[in-house]
């Protein structure tokens, strides 16, 4: 019987602690409420670039940012919102050395509770290994993003390598805020699998419960608005749990992830 992963709160990478490497540490500035206009700024064969906020002061144009999500957690798992950055800075470096995108290095976090943060990032990450429950605020938030064009990668820590605390919450959740669209099983022949790096089974799955990926599809158009990995492709990232070539894949589909919103 495989061991299980008990994750840690305090990863060290490039000599900075994880809370400063997640962004905990920086302080973000609160920006006046904007729509932000999801433009793509080429596609992948001319250089994918980022989309642009819309706000009194704009992020950098032509730089993909990748943030960190920050929301309430009520539970007494051990692993949160923020946890293993370094995940979050392996990512970052793979999506710069295997691609053209312009990728921003510095660490960032958005607050759901304040949608002056997101406004300005339409592409976070989502993460936790147990139950949460978001409050009333926070939910209107999510659901305003999402309905605007942003974009949540929702990954499943998974308790303990065996459980789908988090993904059955995500998934709770987001056909609560959308009832009459629930989220649904993304099939393997779908392009966010096949976009950059081919995978013909669908998402890598780690650990934890293979449900397969779930995605929101936007009514209309069929854009996934949000997905939802069950099989904890972030502690792929984290590259310290499985083989080299594994953690590559998780890798690889967080890639595939974020080109499918850049062309989008």
């Amino acid at each position: 019987m495989r061991k299980p992963i008990i994750h840690s709160s305090n990863d060290l990478a490039l000599g900075r602690s994880a809370e400063d490497l997640a962004g905990g540490m920086e302080i973000i500035q609160r920006l006046s409420r904007r729509r932000f206009l999801a433009t793509t700024l080429g596609g992948v064969a001319a250089g994918l670039a980022a989309k642009t906020a819309l706000a009194d002061k704009a992020v950098t144009t032509g730089q993909f940012i990748f943030p960190r999500l920050q929301f309430s957690v009520y539970d007494n798992t051990p692993d949160i919102w923020n946890v293993h950055p370094v995940g979050d800075v392996n990512l970052r470096l793979k999506l710069r050395e295997l691609t053209n995108i312009n990728a921003s290095q510095e660490p960032k976090v958005v607050r759901l509770d304040d949608f002056d943060d997101m406004v300005l990032n339409p592409f976070v990450f989502m993460t936790s290994e147990g139950y949460f429950k978001l409050n009333p605020k926070e939910e209107r938030n999510l659901r305003e993003f999402l309905e605007r064009g942003g974009f949540v990668l929702a990954d499943d820590c998974v308790y303990l390598a065996r459980e789908d605390r988090f993904f059955r919450t995500y998934t709770k959740l987001i056909d609560k805020l959308f009832p009459d669209n629930p989220m649904r099983k993304i099939p393997y022949d779908h392009e966010i699998f096949h976009i950059y790096f081919h995978f013909k089974d669908g998402c890598p799955h780690m650990q934890g419960v293979p449900h397969g990926a779930y995605g929101l599809f936007e009514r209309g158009t069929g854009r996934i608005m949000t997905i939802n990995c069950p099989g904890d492709i972030h502690c792929g990232w984290v590259n310290r749990f499985w083989s080299d070539g594994r953690n590559l894949e998780a890798i690889k589909m967080g890639i595939n992830i974020i080109v499918y919103f850049l062309s989008h």
